[in-house]
Order: C-alpha cells, then sequence, then structure tokens
C-alpha cells in the first residue's frame, strides 16, 4: 500500500504563503451562504434639459452609476453626473393602474433614499497624445516670444530723445536772448563817464610832487624846518 501524505500549514495569524497575506480557516460549503440582493434607489436631477430630453428621448444610457462621475446619454446629449447626499429622506411612488378601472391611478410606495445624482450638459473630446501636447505648447511659447529689436527700430528709438535735446538747446538760447534783452542799455552819459573812469585809472602821476610833499615838513615847535626822509 502506497501512504500518502498532506501538507499542513501553520495557523498562525502571522505567518502567510506571500507578505502581504495572512492563513485563515478553510471556508464552508457553497450551501451554507445565501445570496441577498439589497436595491438601492437613486433620483436623477437633469436640470433645465428634463422637459425637453425626456419628452423627446425613448431610450438613454446610463455609465457609471456606481462611479464618483457617472454619464448618462439622451438623444446625442452627454450630460455627467456628480453624487450628492440629501439633509432629509426622499420617499419614491409607483404610479400604477387599478386592475378595475382602467381610468383611476394610484401610487404605491416602493422605497427611500438618501442620495441623489445632479447632472449637467457637457462636450466630449477625443484626448491629444502627450506629444502633440508638447507640440502644441512649444508653438504657442514661439508666438509668445518678442522679436529681436532691428537697427531701425533702434534708430526710431533714439530719434524722440535728439528732439528733446533740439527742444532743450532752443530753449536755452531762447532764455539767453530773453535775458540779454531784459538788460537796459546804456546811455551816452554812462558811456562817458566810464570812460572817465577808466582814464583816471590809467593816468601817469608826477613823483617829484609826491618826493616834495614827503621830504619837506614844517614843525611849529622847532621854530625852522628840518627835513623829514621817508623810512625805507
Amino acid at each position: 500500500m502506497a501512504s500518502s501524505s498532506a501538507a499542513t500549514f501553520p495557523s498562525s495569524p502571522s505567518v502567510g504563503l506571500c507578505p502581504g497575506y495572512r492563513h485563515v480557516e478553510q471556508f464552508g460549503p457553497d450551501e451554507e451562504y445565501e445570496d441577498e440582493v439589497e436595491d438601492l434607489y437613486v433620483t436623477l436631477d437633469l436640470g433645465a434639459v428634463e422637459p425637453t430630453l425626456i419628452p423627446s428621448s425613448s431610450t438613454y444610457r446610463l455609465i457609471g452609476l456606481d462611479t464618483p462621475t457617472p454619464f448618462m446619454q439622451l438623444s446625442g446629449t452627454v450630460l455627467q453626473g456628480r453624487h450628492e447626499s440629501l439633509l432629509g429622506t426622499e420617499l419614491l411612488f409607483v404610479e400604477g393602474k387599478d386592475a378595475q378601472d382602467r381610468s383611476k391611478r394610484h401610487l404605491s410606495f416602493t422605497s427611500t433614499t438618501e442620495q441623489r445624482i445632479r447632472f449637467k450638459e457637457v462636450q466630449l473630446r477625443p484626448k491629444v497624445p502627450a506629444g502633440a501636447d508638447s507640440a502644441v505648447i512649444d508653438r504657442t511659447l514661439e508666438r509668445q516670444e518678442p522679436e529681436p529689436a532691428t537697427s531701425t527700430q533702434k534708430d526710431h528709438e533714439t530719434a524722440p530723445r535728439k528732439r528733446k535735446s533740439k527742444k532743450a538747446n532752443e530753449t536755452n538760447s531762447a532764455t539767453g536772448s530773453m535775458g540779454k534783452a531784459a538788460s537796459p542799455k546804456p546811455t551816452k552819459n554812462d558811456k562817458g563817464k566810464a570812460k572817465e573812469v577808466l582814464e583816471d585809472e590809467y593816468m601817469p602821476r608826477d613823483e617829484s610832487d609826491d618826493r616834495g610833499a614827503s621830504s619837506s615838513h614844517i614843525d611849529p615847535g622847532a621854530g625852522g624846518t628840518q627835513p623829514m626822509y621817508d623810512q625805507e
């Protein structure tokens, strides 16, 4: 007889076959589990397009209801939704017809909900590859870069400065002429006085008169004339 041995694994939760996993006990047979279905209701708010799109649309497509950004398509119009939590609870009713009297309609309570998805119209565009994005950005930057200034542009820029200096010279010459005009003109009498003063300054003096006046001096107390000499 051939003996067979089964491999055993430790039941300690700290030891596992792979890192990040832990050992658990064997699951029981499938008959012990029951399939339960839970229905969750949510209201859809389409906004201003609801009165026009709903009556004209026979079908709709709802994508990603359990995702953060669900999408809905109605007659070629694409709507993007956003989940919102209500402050209260909404009661949901279903409208049905009476079996005995088809002309009468009655409402039957269905469920409650505290969730709402608010939709708004959006436009979907194809994604552009990364290389195309960089090329578009480069072209945009090239358009925004200023062109280098040429020699003609520099001449035009410096021309106003030269005109300013010319205007300043004209202003100085004007002020100079005004200053000359403001000064009074000399008269004939003033010219004669100025000429006399200049002649007196440059007229030669007689040295003998100066020597005679300085050498002879009469002292009345001495009783005679005593020559006095200048001390050098």
